[in-house]
């Protein structure tokens, strides 16, 4: 992946042209079906994604049914913040439902400029946090938004 190409996304706006490189070096594209699973919930979160094109469908996994709970529409929005916090796994699984163009950046390559950097580890991760504000306010407004359901599956 091009510095400039990364650059260009509203996440890395800002970052020391030292630290684009680093991230840019081992990143790449990856282009995707509509169906085609970007993450699987609970596995190990090797990666940060990143929305080029496309949209993406955040589904949990409860019992044995996958709800859908966002769609993510926006290029330069985040997927895969597990990268950043422990335990390192997926919270969810993210399927394309439209093609997408991604990209992947390895959190190794954060955790190298985060052990240089301390303060840009923290304005990143800044960063990571207000994503996941925006996501959960967009879910909790499509909740409130959602009909209400009686104890028995009812309308109130």
């Amino acid at each position: 992946m091009e510095v400039a190409q990364l650059a260009r996304l509203p996440f890395f706006g800002g970052i020391p042209p030292w630290a684009l490189v680093r991230l840019a070096e081992p990143a790449g594209e990856e282009e995707l079906p509509p169906g085609g699973t970007v993450v699987h919930q609970y596995d190990r979160a090797r990666a940060a994604h990143f929305l080029l094109a496309g949209s993406v469908q955040i589904l949990l996994r409860v019992g044995d049914e996958d709800l859908l709970v966002a769609t993510m529409s926006d290029p330069g929005e985040l997927i895969g913040w597990s990268a950043f916090r422990p335990p390192y796994r997926y919270t969810a699984s993210v399927r394309c439902e439209t093609a997408c163009r991604l990209l992947r950046v390895p959190a190794a390559a954060f955790e190298g400029v985060f052990a240089q950097d301390p303060a840009l580890a923290y304005q990143i991760l800044q960063r990571v946090a207000a994503s996941l504000a925006t996501r959960l306010e967009h879910a909790r407004a499509r909740l409130l938004a959602a009909p209400r359901q009686g104890p028995v599956g009812e309308a109130r």
